[in-house]
């Protein structure tokens, strides 16, 4: 038990650096991909190049542990040094971009990682909490291929990050993706769209488009899952040769490449969208003063509950001009968790809480609910009364 609160405290202590980390980092974007080989990577460092060349502070964050590629596509190596307050300083790639990868932490570049979930889980929160990444405009997070213990840990840490997937054109490419939107549904991340790479290769000599793995499979399945295509890229020999050199940077820098041209389409869609999807907090206090508020409470044995996945019902307050006109008790159908997609089901703009995580606080507000937390062990219908009295839930 001892051990065991030990544990919990640091798992706290390491979600309040990343909480405080993540407030100088306006945008977070994750490459996701359901299989390797289809060129995540690539267009992570890219991405990230191609948004500091536009003037944008970027970082590159390489979440892949046990297949670390970033540092080779980049050209750089060696540890990462540490500043007076023992936090990692990332390596500086270019003016407004530096990366942070788990290879800057062996000594021996190959060294095998073989880590289980936990470790990789507070692996990925010293990336992000301990790391003087200082204010960035957009963190690229390049994750390893699947669904697995990476992009996972991803999701929790950091609530706001948008998910990108990159896919070949050819079908077994594509009912992967199907499962990267899958997960992204699971976790609550929002996808905001998906590129096909590698849809093709110009010959250099005729300049005709030969289609090596089939194409459109991306611009398909966008259209179907309802997805943002956010644009395709062809395959370049002279990019394979330049990121095997470490000189992807420099190979991003000339404009003239059919390839760079197509890809800053792709990173005009991409800051578009994350435009576009951008959460603002919902004001608690603007709820207050509204005529009408319907407002759960997540209960567990008729108390507010701990924290929501232990709420065991959920109780559905009607408030007009700040009277309780009608109230219900909910039990989801069919399953054992409640979720803040549950809850939104129920067309509520406040939820009030004893305990939440940030994770689903960002998606509350998302679903433009408010969130009252650290309510006291109150009946439902007091803590509504406190609500509208103004001793509960300030801003």
């Amino acid at each position: 038990m001892a051990k065991q609160k030990v544990e919990m405290g640091q798992m706290k202590e390491q979600e309040m650096m990343v909480r405080e980390a993540l407030k100088k980092i306006k945008n977070k974007v994750m490459i996701l991909s359901g299989k390797g080989g289809v060129g995540k990577s690539t267009v992570s460092v890219c991405l990230a190049t191609d948004l500091a060349n536009r003037g944008y502070k970027t970082g590159i964050l390489d979440v892949d542990l046990h297949g670390p590629s970033v540092p080779r596509m980049l050209g750089i190596s060696g540890l990462l040094d540490i500043d007076s307050e023992k936090h990692l300083i990332p390596k500086t790639v270019m003016k407004n971009l530096s990366v942070v990868s788990i290879e800057y932490l062996l000594a021996d570049k190959n060294q095998a990682v073989i880590w289980r979930g936990p470790l990789k889980h507070s692996a990925i929160a010293q990336f992000i909490g301990q790391v003087t990444w200082g204010e960035l405009d957009y963190l690229v997070i390049d994750s390893p291929p699947g669904t697995g213990d990476e992009p996972l840990s991803v999701a929790q840490l950091i609530p706001d990050a948008k998910g990108v997937i990159v896919t070949q054109p050819q079908e077994i490419s594509l009912a992967d993706v199907r499962k990267c939107i899958t997960f992204c549904k699971h976790v609550e991340m929002e996808p905001i769209g998906i590129i096909e790479n590698m849809s093709g290769i110009i010959c250099p000599h005729c300049g005709k488009k030969f289609h090596i793995f089939k194409s459109g499979g991306g611009e398909k399945i966008a259209l179907i899952t309802g997805l943002p295509f956010l644009g395709t890229l062809n395959f370049d020999p002279d990019l394979v040769d330049a990121a095997d050199k470490g000189k992807l940077v420099s190979y991003m820098s000339d404009e003239k490449r059919p390839y760079n041209q197509d890809f800053k389409k792709i990173t005009d869609n991409v800051i578009k969208r994350v435009e576009e999807t951008r959460v603002e907090p919902i004001s608690v206090e603007e709820i207050r003063r509204r005529r009408w508020i319907r407002v759960a409470i997540p209960l567990f044995k008729d108390k507010v509950a701990p924290i929501l996945p232990q709420a065991d019902e959920i109780a559905v307050f009607h408030v007009i001009e700040g009277r309780i006109e009608e109230s219900a008790r909910l039990r989801p159908e069919g399953k054992h968790t409640i979720t803040p997609a549950d809850i939104s089901q129920l067309k509520v703009n406040l939820v009030i809480l004893k305990d939440i995580k940030e994770k689903a606080k960002y998606v509350f507000n998302r679903y433009k609910i408010g969130v009252v937390s650290n309510a006291p062990d109150l009946p439902p219908e007091k803590l509504i009364e406190e609500f509208l009295a103004g001793r509960l839930g300030g801003d």
